[in-house]
């Protein structure tokens, strides 16, 4: 099959949550100060963000067009 030939995939590219570091979880101190463990909000406790292949693009596309 040739290059650049479009299947119908949606690619998707994976990084690491920032807010739970991976981790899933997050430790959150209280009024009372009291450690507690809660899900992250952010992933869905996943640990890493999916973006699909439309949003990276309208990304660099925006970031290309505040460059000139």
């Amino acid at each position: 099959m040739p290059r650049g030939v479009d299947l119908g995939y949606i690619m998707s590219y994976k990084a690491i949550c920032d807010n739970c570091s991976g981790n899933g979880y997050i430790n959150i101190v209280d009024t009372e100060k009291k450690t507690q463990v809660k899900q992250c909000w952010v992933c869905e406790s996943q640990g890493e963000i999916k973006y699909e292949e439309d949003f990276i693009n309208r990304l660099i596309r925006n970031h290309n067009y505040r460059l000139q």
